[in-house]
């Protein structure tokens, strides 16, 4: 009946609007391929906000007023969420009404990477736009930043500077989101901002007074320079000198290994020249290299906590602990570490 009451070839060009005129229910999910948002989120014309399960786009005002953008390209994609088809690969979720807004020429852009199959949302999306409520789990990004923020708390705690000079839980930095594009590049720019954020993030500071931050060297020439330990081979030190488990074993290598890691996965790219590859393994390559660094920060929290001024002062907030934190494996790290040097 719509069909014929309706002249449908005046949206021949909005493929989603379409869809509305035909009666679709507002509120249906449309899925995609992740590449889609890629072109959005490379342009610096527009706003790519994406946080742990969804995100907006839209063109930033200075372009919005410029003469120099199309019409076309003045789009603004209220939200979208992050779904998964049937072999459990991520996808894009928009519902019908937002796709239904954007320009023509966007809409079938978007239409080009339609996944067609069985999809589902992911719950925290599906749980916050459907039903009003707060998500039920947290995601490893936020576990991450929590982390270090938690990290400082207790280095303050036990009369410590700040163990990282930079902590993001206000504003990520850029990149800090699940990979949009499965390729080896993407994957190399998010370990390095990964160790930026850690190794580079580090405060020597804290180590002052603890263990030396210089150190004289005899070349082989008899010459002496100083040398300046890097800041994980300091936290290593430090940690060895400091902290034992109840059984009077080394913490430090469960603690530096996976920072280790990531540091040389960052300087692998820096000495061999590799085309970009294109592999849907990659996301979950992500995953896990963030998963250990996670698993890492919460050794180092429990290290930290077990300090005789931080044990009873200190609690952690309830979700960093619990088992609602998508992206990791396993359970937080049990065990009371014993304090040996303050």
């Amino acid at each position: 009946m719509i069909r014929a009451a309706v002249d449908l070839s005046v949206y021949d060009t909005r493929p989603s609007t379409r869809r509305l005129a035909l009666a679709e229910p507002q509120l249906t999910p449309v899925f995609f391929e992740l590449e889609v948002l890629d072109r959005y989120y490379r342009d610096p014309r527009y706003y790519f906000d994406f946080g742990n399960f969804a995100g907006s786009i839209g063109i930033t005002t200075e372009h919005y007023d410029s003469q120099d953008v199309a019409e076309r390209d003045k789009v603004l994609l209220q939200t979208f969420g992050i779904g998964y088809d049937s072999k459990r690969n991520r996808v894009v979720v928009v519902f019908l009404r937002y796709l239904a807004h954007l320009s023509p020429e966007h809409q079938q852009i978007w239409n080009a990477y339609v996944v067609h199959g069985t999809c589902s949302m992911n719950n925290n999306y599906e749980r916050a736009t459907i039903y009003g409520y707060w998500p039920e789990y947290h995601s490893a990004y936020q576990a991450f930043l929590a982390e270090q923020a938690e990290i400082n708390k207790l280095a303050h705690l036990i009369g410590k500077p700040s163990l990282f000079s930079r902590t993001f839980e206000e504003q990520r930095p850029e990149g800090f989101i699940p990979m949009l594009r499965p390729t080896r590049r993407n994957l190399n720019e998010f370990i390095h901002l990964l160790d930026k954020m850690i190794s580079e993030n580090i405060n020597r500071d804290f180590f002052k007074g603890d263990i030396p931050l210089e150190r004289q060297v005899q070349r082989h020439d008899g010459v002496v320079e100083i040398e300046r330990p890097g800041t994980l081979q300091l936290l290593e030190e430090w940690l060895s000198k400091s902290c034992r488990t109840a059984d009077g074993e080394d913490v430090s290598r469960e603690v530096l290994s996976p920072l280790k890691e990531i540091r040389e996965l960052r300087q692998e790219p820096a000495h061999k020249l590799r085309d970009d590859e294109y592999d849907r393994t990659y996301p979950q390559r992500q995953d896990e290299i963030l998963d250990e660094a996670c698993r890492a920060l919460t050794k180092l929290r429990c290290i930290l906590w077990s300090h005789p001024r931080a044990r009873e002062r200190y609690s952690p907030p309830d979700w960093l602990d619990s088992d609602r934190i998508v992206f990791l494996l396993g359970s937080s790290p049990t065990g009371a570490m014993q304090w040996l040097c303050c």
